[in-house]
């Protein structure tokens, strides 16, 4: 009888059901993890909405505002630094990033806004909690104009 090189079928139906199992225990894990870094993305990116708003308030001495509508945020200053046009009477510093869309966060809190003066302090403090599948974080804003994490 001759000898043959390879594998039989039920050798690979083996290594098949333990690759199986070994992707069904990870898995989950895998998914918390990404849902984690995702909350710690965007929490960065409102961070960093939060710091634009007062480098706004400071450098042009206006008032920053960080407006958080639903999952949408931007950042905009008043009063227009230019002649208001039709029913606009606020500089749009950043654009509206929807943190649904970008992050799958979800973002609530008890404020919709917060203003920072033209001294860098704040006029408003926030709890932003933002949230994703098991994962749940929060921002902190005080009225020193800090960012607790």
């Amino acid at each position: 009888m001759a000898r043959r090189c390879g594998f039989t079928l039920i050798e690979m139906l083996v290594v098949v059901v333990v690759i199986g199992l070994a992707s069904l225990i990870a898995l989950p894990k895998l998914n918390d993890a990404f849902a984690h870094s995702n909350v710690l993305s965007a929490k960065a990116k409102l961070s960093a909405l939060y710091s634009a708003a007062r480098t706004t308030a400071m450098s042009s001495n206006q008032t920053g505002i960080l407006r958080v509508n639903g999952n949408q945020v931007y950042v905009y200053a008043r009063p227009r630094r230019r002649a208001p046009t039709a029913g606009n009477s606020v500089d749009t510093i950043v654009r509206p990033t929807d943190f649904s869309t970008a992050y799958g966060v979800t973002l609530t809190g008890g404020v919709d806004s917060v203003r920072i003066a033209s001294t860098g302090l704040g006029l408003d403090s926030a709890v932003i909690i933002l949230t994703k599948s098991h994962t749940i974080d929060t921002l902190i804003i005080s009225k020193y104009g800090r960012v607790l994490k």
